[in-house]
């Protein structure tokens, strides 16, 4: 897998991580490596770029879920009660990150797993980089 980095402006700089490759067991390392420096680096808000990634497995669904928990530390438990209850009435969206163009096969792993529930699914950069 490769990714790269840039930075676009919304409301706030949002770290943009273009992603080419499957995201599997083979190349977690190399996103959670890439996603864990973008944070430790300053990124408050990150879009993942999926255009060019064919594949993505459970691991994959882990990695995204995981950099979600990263950005979004530990809320009290009433804090998560109401996030669960916003999820569960379609309400919520997560503010610090969002997803972009998922190739069609990637997009339905991620409606499967229930991500869309809480990670936005945008086609248009300009588009998601308003949105945070």
């Amino acid at each position: 897998m490769e990714i790269t980095t840039s930075t676009v402006q919304g409301r706030t700089p949002v770290t943009v991580l273009h992603l080419k490759g499957d995201l599997d067991a083979s190349t977690i390392d190399t996103f959670t490596a890439a996603a864990n420096q973008a944070v430790e680096g300053g990124a408050h808000d990150i879009l993942v770029d999926m255009a060019g990634t064919p594949f993505m497995s459970s691991a994959g669904i882990r990695a995204l879920h995981n950099l979600y928990t990263l950005l979004h530390p530990s809320e009290t438990q009433a804090e998560q009660d109401a996030i669960y209850q916003a999820i569960n009435a379609g309400t919520y969206s997560a503010p610090h990150l969002k997803l972009l163009n998922p190739t069609k096969k990637v997009e339905e792993v991620i409606r499967l797993a229930g991500l869309d529930m809480y990670l936005t699914i945008y086609t248009s950069l300009d588009e998601a980089a308003a949105a945070f």
